[in-house]
């Protein structure tokens, strides 16, 4: 019994993030793919979205004059917003550890929309937001890159009105108080899609800081996009401050959380100085690989189980586990098959994880009339009934496609789901990705939160096509339990031989 889903990447691309990157390898290894990827991971994302118009946002002129009591209240206004905005800023510009001080940017989002113009005892939001912000930027670190932008600022009832009116870089007070002074609230509130073209701005470890005073009302999903956020490899985080609106629950506190951010509502005296003391303390730096193996040794040892070893089938050699076929089939496939490797010395968490292997694989020549089926996989194994592994294969027909699948068998009943990643020959080069795969490398990886897993092949600087994605991933697929130990495999379906090299293989906890 089993259940199944495909996808072709030519007509559905999926692109997903790559985990945490590999470690710097030593200097025998410095030209290898690991060395690679430890110095170079960018990733190309693909997604789209749809903006609604949901009808215009009315708007009041601003005050011609306020009398002594809104003054003082105005001040008050002015010091609890700006306590609020200088700590999330502050705590922005720590998130995430960072390669340089000059890597670590932060693109403010100002609300522009029409709400703005409502008061808090008597006082426009958008002065206090705009004299909070200027007195933020007194404390700005030196050399740590800012950035601003707004929407709903130029047009009425225009999901599209949204400007990028600094670029992150060094602090320009001067210049950031002039476009402040600029940001006239008139329109909508497309909180996502202002998040998503800041986040193609800020570099990696950085952080998008998100003030606005209402909820999203473009149609964006804030949830799928803090997922895709947080997915994306880069490290972003995204702080919302709710200013006069309670979404505790909602989608602008699920757009922070999702990315390890804070939403933090401020609508009054207390909740502005409770905010304060949450956003005080410095981000914990994330945690590192829960295992991690990268095979800097002659043999095995002892964290290893090797099912049905045949020696001549493996060697541990300059830094990576090479293993190349000697009998055909695939982990999962035959409770005898030769050269399956447990990692059993490494547990996996109870929670969420990524599961991921670094590999470089020698899969055949380009062969027309097909026979190739080479086959490579990572997996978390127990025995033939109770087994989920992620693999790229050659299908081995006519037009020589690759796949990559995600095979699940709990209690015997398969479930699996596979997305084709190159087939046609009219358009792709099937010959210079095969070079790719033996001189450049990929990972795997298979990715568990709660009962979904998916699973992931990332290339390291290269495509399947131009322009195409960089990371591809499956559908997902529901496992209520699954066992085992994490395991590799690599070989053929067929009776050609496949040679792969696994110069590392770890296992991240997920919060």
């Amino acid at each position: 019994m089993a259940a199944s889903a495909s996808t072709s990447l030519a007509t559905s691309p999926r692109s997903a993030p790559t985990v945490s990157g590999s470690a710097s390898r030593s200097s025998r290894r410095r030209c290898s793919p690991a060395s690679v990827r430890a110095q170079s991971r960018s990733i190309s994302m693909t997604a789209s979205y749809r903006l609604r118009d949901l009808g215009q946002m009315p708007h009041a002129p601003s005050p011609a004059s306020c009398d002594s009591d809104g003054r003082q209240d105005f001040r008050r206004q002015i010091v609890h917003a700006n306590r609020i905005l200088a700590g999330l800023l502050c705590l922005a510009a720590l998130a995430g550890p960072a390669k340089a001080q000059d890597e670590r940017t932060t693109m403010m989002i100002l609300d522009g929309s029409g709400s703005m113009w409502g008061q808090i005892d008597g006082i426009p939001k958008i002065e206090i937001a705009r004299d909070a912000v200027g007195r933020m930027l007194a404390d700005w670190p030196e050399g740590r890159a800012l950035g601003l932008m707004a929407y709903g600022h130029r047009r009425e009832g225009d999901c599209e009105d949204i400007e990028t009116l600094l670029a992150p870089g060094p602090l320009d007070r001067s210049a950031f108080e002039m476009a402040l002074a600029g940001v006239t609230p008139r329109g909508k509130t497309p909180v996502g899609a202002s998040v998503r073209a800041a986040a193609r701005s800020v570099a990696e470890n950085g952080a998008v800081v998100v003030v606005t005073d209402g909820l999203e009302n473009c149609g964006a999903d804030l949830c799928a996009l803090g997922r895709e956020l947080a997915e994306a490899g880069k490290g972003l985080t995204a702080h919302v401050i709710g200013f006069d609106v309670d979404d505790a629950g909602g989608q602008l506190a699920c757009l922070a959380e999702t990315t390890g951010g804070r939403y933090i509502p401020a609508s009054d005296a207390e909740s502005l100085t409770g905010a304060l003391r949450q956003v005080s303390a410095p981000a914990p730096e994330p945690a590192g690989p829960l295992h991690v193996d990268e095979f800097d040794r002659a043999e095995l040892g002892p964290d290893w189980t090797i099912d049905t070893p045949d020696p001549s089938g493996f060697i541990v050699d300059d830094g990576a586990l090479v293993t190349m076929t000697v009998e055909p089939g695939y982990m999962g496939d035959a409770e005898d098959q030769p050269n399956v490797f447990r990692w059993t010395a490494a547990g996996f968490p109870e929670g969420d994880w990524d599961l991921s292997a670094d590999f470089t694989a020698r899969m055949g020549e380009v062969q027309t009339l097909g026979g190739r089926r080479a086959i490579v996989q990572v997996g978390r194994h127990a025995d033939v009934d109770n087994t989920i592994s992620v693999y790229v294969y050659r299908q081995g027909n006519s037009n020589d496609d690759l796949w990559l699948r995600l095979r699940a068998v709990s209690g015997g009943t398969e479930t699996r789901a596979e997305v084709e990643i190159a087939g046609d020959l009219r358009g792709y080069d099937l010959a210079q990705i095969l070079r790719d795969f033996e001189e450049k490398g990929a990972r795997l990886t298979i990715s568990k939160r709660g009962r979904d897993y998916v699973g992931r092949l990332a290339m390291n600087g290269w495509t399947m096509q131009e322009g195409g994605p960089e990371v591809i991933e499956t559908d997902p697929i529901q496992v209520l339990r699954t066992t085992g130990d994490p395991a590799l495999f690599a070989g053929t379906l067929g009776s050609e031989q496949t040679v792969a090299e696994f110069d590392r293989i770890e296992i991240v906890e997920v919060e």
